[in-house]
């Protein structure tokens, strides 16, 4: 594995300190040139978060990948780059955890000047770190929120155009083996979110571009724009050039993924 590999692969040219600057601007070139996808688990075929496994799915293949994926691999630039990093267990899903339950969203925290929240594989709200602090942000168009809540929990929200995403976490740093149970899981069981809809999730500086099914939504200051996709080509087309994803196949489970998409909308 070669920091220069994946620097190049996001095209990012700038200093490499550890400090907030540099910290922004790999954050914003990863979410930029690395999308939030699901493909390999619409093809069945299984996804690991072994670093070596993610370095040359994303960097060498220049796919995208998930939360185990994604923040794997930026874990691992940061602390090359001497970086304090620890990754921090999350549960999605608007209710507080049940005891026991087991964290199914890798996160991170890192220590830069004061603690921050970094989180590039929840799909692409977060487009800079957070100060990891009970707080509301505006990172256009998102509303993102951060509310201390008892037991220790931590509740994260992003809201855009009437919908609401998040995850509660706790700040204490945890071994990367505690998500494989979750990684098996979302990857085995039919009714997981994972194998049930094809998305695809790329974030710019002011707009969020996200495949849900068939339909691409474009969220940014001006509103909510969607568009729904007719053939596999125009699949195949809005992979490559919307998200960067060059991944012909996935016309081979066009009927699949074009049955999903009609239960998820009934249409």
């Amino acid at each position: 594995m070669d920091l220069e590999n994946y620097l190049s692969h996001i095209a990012y040219t700038g200093d490499l300190k550890p400090d907030r600057a540099t910290l922004d601007s790999l954050f914003a070139a990863q979410l930029r040139m690395v999308t939030f996808e699901n493909i390999d688990q619409q093809m069945s075929v299984p996804v690991s978060f072994d670093l070596s496994d993610v370095f040359e799915k994303i960097v060498l293949r220049k796919r995208g990948g998930w939360c185990f994926e994604l923040n794997t691999l930026f874990s691992w630039v940061l602390r090359e780059i001497g970086f304090e990093v620890s990754y921090l267990a999350g549960y999605v899903g608007p209710d507080k955890p049940l005891p026991n339950q087991a964290p199914d969203h890798m996160l991170l925290k890192v220590e830069c000047d004061e603690l921050l929240l970094v989180d590039v594989g929840f799909g692409g709200a977060m487009s800079a770190p957070l100060p990891l602090k009970p707080a509301m942000v505006l990172q256009q168009p998102y509303d993102l929120t951060i509310s201390a809540r008892r037991g220790g929990f931590i509740q994260y929200l992003e809201s855009a155009g009437g919908a609401d995403a998040g995850y509660w976490f706790v700040q204490e740093g945890v071994e990367p083996h505690v998500f494989q149970s979750a990684s098996t899981q979302l990857q085995s069981d039919p009714n997981s979110p994972f194998l049930r809809t094809l998305t695809a999730q790329r974030r710019y500086a002011n707009r969020h571009v996200i495949l849900r099914g068939l339909v691409i939504r474009t969220i940014d200051a001006v509103g909510i724009r969607e568009e729904v996709l007719s053939t596999p080509k125009e699949l195949v087309d809005s992979l490559k050039y919307d998200f960067g994803l060059d991944v012909p196949e996935i016309a081979d489970i066009w009927p699949k993924i074009k049955t999903s998409h009609q239960e998820l909308f009934a249409v």
